[in-house]
């Protein structure tokens, strides 16, 4: 695969062509590197990628709060200089990623107006006007890249790359929509381009010319006017001109963020589409692009087709830090596919570790191994759901003795009902994952065996793993419990059963999900919520645009602030602002939510069962709880 090949970039010379994405992340009250960083990237490096690459790191908090580490003095080199031996070790670059602010996208102190190009609203309280950057603040910045890429240089990393993208600093005073500016650092096109060249010359008068520098830019905002393609493709042919070593693209803003960050409701390889525009003026600069390239036949591809040169990845080796290494010996079927979810994002800006619903591992590397059992103790799990397969697949590979038992004929709980729907291969792509982890360990699967007490009690075990989901939530109006009423997975997973006119009660993630899914198979559908929008629930912000946007292009209809009064046997009565409607109904789906049963739970507890509850059987959660507690469950058991 020319996947592997090696690549000249500049002075540097990579292995292959693989390289783990920039990812911006929160950190430690030091905001430095620490000793979870060295084991994250040492991992990855260990798993094959060719080029390591760092999030954003701040140059200065002079103007700002330093939203992820911070590189301004000696103080923060001794771990940078440990994580740059640790990826060396293993044949692979290092390369460090500087920003000199994130502006009017600041969100870790939500009370002070930030700095930006020109007095405008902050993203995340329009209410708050940031404050103009002064000219001494914008050659502070200058002058404070170029001492952290000299720091850095010396700390033994092999390459900056100049964080140009998303919306952040930099693409402030490029865009003129945020740069109102009169003086030399507004205005015109040029102008507004100044500050990102002045650093470019900065670090190469401070680290050489023969250092390598790339520049990850934005090419365009997509649905957003903050930079015009025109704008983003004439900023690529000057990075090209200027000597530049990489030119790093992107597209998308945060208005429509589901372009910046890859989730299970786009295609692989969605940013490539652009691939072909950047190369007619980028030149014989090398390209790189990111945005789910994590499908080994989608990035190979884009490798032999010319189009770019360095595929980077970012989701995916979260998911799987070792994905170089299987694709390479083509142990495909070992991967630990992403499912999109954006867990690792979302919690990053809550300041949680970077987490990853499929790999609770990540930035744990070296506190959750697996180690061998002591003793052969027999290990029974009740559910085959996410949570289940996860906890029995751990057990096995550690040496236990385990059996599960699904009472459905399928495996997967609600996890196969969202692997159903047609966007979301991921999510199928993962769900197969844990079915064959469970048979690789020889776990013994029982299908159609409802838990009961007496039986579980019967089978001796010397612990059980109560896994069993939880039930659907059906609010009891006048109807129903008529036949043509369901609940979401069975729905889904019988799509057979849907009629022509559906009305879905609950315009939650999966109510949205599911509608988009019929519509497109051609039914007639409507989402009744009670509440006053769609998508209430806390989640990633890019995820939520990317549903919101399939609604809006599906030939769907969305009723909000309205309730639902009665199911009939064709139609669905509904109250709208005090006015009431009747919909055509002849398939009524409710999207309301889940509710746990804890019964079998404190019945084996009552027996003196070594038990434990996990996934939805202890509260309705997300993939990430399902597989955190079943990997942990079986993690630190004993025996």
């Amino acid at each position: 695969m020319q996947l592997f090949e090696s690549v000249q970039i500049g002075t540097m010379r990579l292995k292959n062509r693989i390289v783990l994405a920039p990812m911006g992340t929160t950190t430690d009250q030091s905001c430095a590197f620490n000793a979870y960083d060295l084991a994250y990237y040492e991992e990855r490096a260990k798993g094959g990628a060719g080029l390591i690459m760092t999030g954003a790191v701040s140059v200065s908090d002079e103007f700002e709060p330093p939203a992820c580490q911070l590189l301004n003095s000696n103080k923060h080199v001794y771990m940078l200089h440990r994580i740059a031996e640790s990826v060396h070790a293993y044949g692979a670059k290092f390369a460090i990623q500087l920003s000199p602010g994130i502006g009017r996208m600041n969100w870790i102190d939500p009370h002070t107006a930030p700095y930006s190009a020109s007095p405008c609203p902050n993203y995340y309280n329009p209410e708050l006007i940031c404050k103009e950057l002064p000219i001494e603040g914008i050659h502070k910045l200058v002058k404070a890249m170029g001492e952290s890429a000299k720091l850095a240089k010396d700390a033994g990393v092999d390459m900056i790359e100049i964080h140009g993208y998303g919306g952040y600093l930099i693409d402030q005073f490029i865009s003129s929509k945020w740069n109102h500016r009169t003086d030399e650092y507004g205005g015109s096109f040029e102008n507004r381009q100044r500050f990102l060249f002045e650093i470019i010359d900065e670090i190469r008068k401070t680290c050489g010319k023969n250092y390598p520098i790339a520049v990850k830019v934005t090419l365009d905002s997509m649905d957003d006017d903050e930079k015009p393609l025109e704008e983003g493709l004439s900023i690529i042919k000057r990075l090209s001109q200027s000597g530049i070593d990489l030119i790093h693209y992107g597209r998308g803003s945060y208005s429509c963020r589901w372009r910046m960050v890859s989730s299970v409701y786009q295609h692989p390889g969605f940013d490539l589409e652009a691939a072909r525009l950047v190369r007619e003026v980028s030149g014989k600069v090398p390209v790189m692009a990111h945005g789910k390239l994590n499908h080994p036949d989608v990035a190979n591809k884009a490798i032999s087709d010319g189009l770019v040169d360095l595929i980077a990845i970012g989701h995916g080796l979260i998911a799987d830090p070792h994905w170089p290494n299987k694709v390479k010996e083509n142990r495909l079927d070992e991967i630990v596919p992403c499912i999109g979810c954006g867990e690792c994002h979302f919690n990053a800006m809550k300041g949680h570790p970077r987490p990853c619903a499929v790999n609770p591992l990540c930035m744990h590397e070296k506190e959750y191994q697996l180690y061998p059992a002591k003793t052969k103790k027999r290990i029974l799990v009740l559910g085959g759901g996410p949570a289940g397969l996860k906890a029995a697949a751990i057990a096995a590979q550690r040496g236990f003795d385990v059996t599960l038992w699904e009472k459905n004929q399928y495996l997967g709980g609600a996890l196969a009902a969202a692997a159903a729907m047609k966007f979301k291969k991921d999510v199928k792509d993962q769900l197969e994952y844990l079915i064959r982890q469970v048979k690789k360990y020889k776990v013994d699967i029982v299908l159609e065996k409802e838990a009961i007490l007496e039986d579980v009690f019967s089978f001796h075990p010397d612990r059980v793993i109560v896994a069993i989901g939880a039930n659907p939530v059906v609010i009891p109006i006048k109807g129903h419990d008529l036949p043509h009423v369901t609940t979401a997975i069975p729905a889904l997973l019988h799509p057979e059963t849907v009629k022509q006119n559906v009305v879905i009660i609950g315009g939650g993630e999966v109510g949205c999900e599911m509608g988009v899914e019929f519509a497109s198979k051609g039914k007639k559908v409507t989402i009744v919520e009670i509440a006053e929008d769609i998508l209430m629930a806390p989640s990633f912000v890019a995820n939520k645009q990317n549903i919101r946007y399939m609604v809006e292009h599906s030939l769907l209809r969305v009723l909000t602030s309205c309730a639902t009064k009665e199911i009939k046997e064709k139609e669905v009565i509904v109250e709208v602002n005090g006015n009431q409607e009747v919909l055509k109904a002849d398939t009524v789906i409710f999207s309301t939510g889940f509710r746990s049963e804890h019964s079998l739970f404190e019945q084996l507890i009552d027996k003196n069962i070594d038990v434990v509850e996990i996934g939805d059987s202890q509260k309705p959660g997300k993939v990430i709880d399902a597989i955190h507690q079943g990997y942990h469950c079986m993690r630190v058991y004993e025996g």
